[in-house]
């Protein structure tokens, strides 16, 4: 039995540290759902950075002393989506006497705000009203012919007009020349 007992302590395998299938599957639930996230909110974010840098480096190659445009949009964020709600105004006023005869006016108001939850089959989603786009924070254009500081205000105004944000936060600059290059 001696014998035995040692033999079998030799054969016992170290316990492994291995998560319960339980906790495996939180685990990538958990990962899996903030990587979709970010996914998402960076692909939105690339989407509306293209389309503005698509539609203004056309609309500026246009332009008269304007050639080679090259675009950069920086958006601050994704699109937000603006909800439906029922909203609860009350209110209460109470007028208040004293043996004394004093008086005194209480006013008491609140306000109850709930989104409102439509039902498409067997999905409740709440009712959006408008999508609102996402601000954008800076503009850098680099193009041949903005050297030209006629060239550049009309660049500037465009792109301010165009996109809605104030001047300072476009930048314009001149494209190198190819012997600049090397």
């Amino acid at each position: 039995m001696l014998i035995g007992n040692i033999l079998k302590e030799d054969e016992i395998p170290e316990p492994a540290m291995t998560l319960t299938t339980e906790e495996k599957e939180d685990e990538e639930e958990a990962t899996v759902f903030k990587s979709e996230t970010k996914e998402k909110e960076t692909e939105l974010t690339d989407n509306y950075e293209y389309y503005y840098e698509t539609q203004l480096k056309q609309a500026l190659e246009q332009m008269v002393g304007v050639s080679n445009v090259t675009v950069m949009v920086n958006v601050a964020g994704t699109e937000k989506n603006i909800y439906e709600k029922n909203v609860q105004m009350k209110e209460q006023q109470t007028e208040e006497t004293d043996r004394e005869g004093g008086t005194r006016n209480v006013s008491d108001t609140s306000k109850d705000e709930q989104v409102v939850i439509i039902r498409s089959g067997e999905k409740e989603e709440p009712l959006v009203i408008h999508s609102q786009k996402p601000d954008i924070s800076g503009v850098l254009v680099v193009a041949n012919g903005v050297d030209n500081i006629q060239v550049k205000t009309w660049v500037v105004e465009a792109v301010s007009r165009v996109l809605d944000i104030p001047t300072h936060r476009v930048s314009v600059m001149p494209r190198k020349l190819k012997e600049d290059a090397s």
